[in-house]
């Protein structure tokens, strides 16, 4: 009995040592590609709504069996790729900066990019692809997995809602 709780204790530990390495995410960078202008979130409760470790790539042990997160981060995952979008849209670079708890210092962990069609208010997400500079730092915190990385998705409507929150943009 005691080899059992020793055992799940150690276990326990190490998933814990897992899910803490990838860090607390503690500041977004919203970077305005065309004015070279950039707005920092760094409110927590902001931040706690776009983790992103989750969605499509993370997975979590339910009922014995490992589970593929299906929402979170920024994107509607349920939605799937999209082919198209409209063009000319102003584009955002995303960067999120997570803090190990051994450390005081922010490091890069993903980037995406954003775009938003004003008229609509509808946004879309690009995952850097292979041939995309960002596609290297992004695949060693999280690989999404086929037909996610190098493809277009709708935001999210929390995520819409809180660029619009942070830019005033209507």
């Amino acid at each position: 009995m005691k080899r059992i709780f020793a055992l799940g204790f150690v276990v326990g530990l190490a998933i814990q040592a897992s899910l803490g390495a990838k860090g607390l995410t503690t500041r977004i960078t919203i970077a305005d590609q065309g004015l070279e202008t950039s707005i920092d979130i760094t409110d927590p409760i902001l931040l706690g709504r776009f983790n992103v470790w989750d969605g499509r790539g993370t997975f979590a042990t339910v009922d014995g069996g490992e589970t593929e997160g299906t929402q979170g981060f920024i994107i509607d995952w349920l939605a799937g790729a999209i082919g198209s979008r409209p063009q000319g849209l102003r584009r955002y670079e995303v960067r999120f900066y997570v803090r190990d708890h051994n450390t005081t210092a922010d490091e890069l962990a993903y980037v995406v990019f954003y775009e938003r069609d004003p008229s609509s208010r509808e946004g879309f997400v690009y995952l850097p692809g292979k041939s995309d500079e960002p596609y290297q730092l992004n695949v060693r915190a999280i690989y999404r997995g086929p037909g996610f990385e190098g493809n277009w998705f709708r935001a999210s409507p929390a995520w819409q809602d809180a660029v619009e929150q942070v830019t005033g943009a209507r």
